[in-house]
């Protein structure tokens, strides 16, 4: 039973190793990647061997300073039969640990899928520690780390709400605008942020619109008194297209032209691909923008969601 003044070595003992299986997680994770990219199975096989070795040994040298908490680390193969079986356990968690996480969240850095992971080796020394309260503690600790992987997974593959999406990227909603689209044209999101909000038109056999949305002053390219971006490498020729228009047309190797309108602190910048584009489409969405609805918003869904 572990006595009360045990407690103190006890938790530091079990941070120690969640601390060091947090690595390991980060490490052994790096080493699957490489492995599988490696395109030689001996090397991957001895790298992958190699990684597991170093994890042993170091959980062991952890295993070495708690023999008289750790009775089954008092002699050489109680110690390498600890460390052996906490990296066993330890690394089934923290491999589904990485999986939920990358699954929820393929765009992170994975260091909270690392810190649970490095919370399964914690769990899986806590049940070496004798005592009538620790591996009780340690099971409900494993059981609201499954919990709390299963419920991550299941949101992660759920479809959210458009409002979610929203929510959850902190987008500007006041960027969120579309144009009516003209007669045989569709619109579809491509993409919103804080920053900017972009939509696609399209109809069959014209080249697509492209409508940007953002706040006044995000441009940073230099431009004159009459907001015509500088050239730089490609002739740019600006003209007034009226009804508060800007018509921006670029010459070189990729000719297109925008339709600017600035209007409530918001510019709103229809792209058309070509030389010698038809514009009056990209007219229409400007003379019809309004508040973009939730079924025009649903290309967003398509994105990955922040998390």
């Amino acid at each position: 039973m572990t006595r009360k003044n045990d407690h103190v070595p006890a938790a530091a003992h079990l941070l120690a190793v969640w601390a060091v299986g947090s690595a390991l997680s980060a490490l052994q994770t790096q080493a699957v990647v490489l492995a599988l990219f490696a395109g030689n199975p001996l090397f991957a096989a001895g790298l992958l061997a190699m990684v597991a070795l170093v994890s042993v040994a170091l959980l062991a040298l952890l295993g070495a300073h708690v023999r008289a908490l750790v009775p089954l680390t008092a002699r050489r193969a109680g110690l390498a039969a600890w460390a052996a079986s906490v990296w066993c356990l330890g690394t089934l968690g923290a491999a589904g640990a990485v999986v939920v996480g990358h699954t929820a969240d393929r765009q992170g850095s994975g260091l909270l899928a690392h810190v649970a992971g490095g919370a399964c080796y914690a769990v899986a020394a806590a049940f070496f520690v004798p005592g009538a309260r620790v591996r009780p503690a340690a099971c409900a600790a494993a059981a609201a780390l499954i919990a709390g992987g299963a419920y991550t997974a299941w949101d992660a593959t759920r479809t959210p709400t458009v409002d979610e999406w929203i929510s959850a990227g902190e987008v500007d909603r006041a960027l969120l605008r579309v144009g009516d689209p003209p007669p045989g044209w569709t619109v579809r999101a491509l993409g919103a942020s804080e920053d900017g909000f972009g939509a696609e038109y399209e109809r069959p056999g014209h080249p697509r619109l492209h409508l940007g949305v953002a706040r006044a002053g995000r441009d940073t390219r230099r431009a004159d008194a009459a907001g015509c971006p500088v050239p730089f490498g490609e002739p740019i020729v600006c003209t007034d297209d009226g009804g508060g228009r800007l018509l921006i047309a670029h010459g070189g190797g990729f000719p297109r032209s925008e339709l600017r309108l600035t209007r409530d602190g918001l510019v709103h910048t229809v792209t058309v691909e070509g030389d010698r584009p038809d514009l009056a489409a990209a007219r229409r969405v400007l003379a019809r923008l309004r508040p973009a609805t939730d079924a025009e918003l649903t290309g967003l869904l398509d994105l990955p969601m922040r998390r």
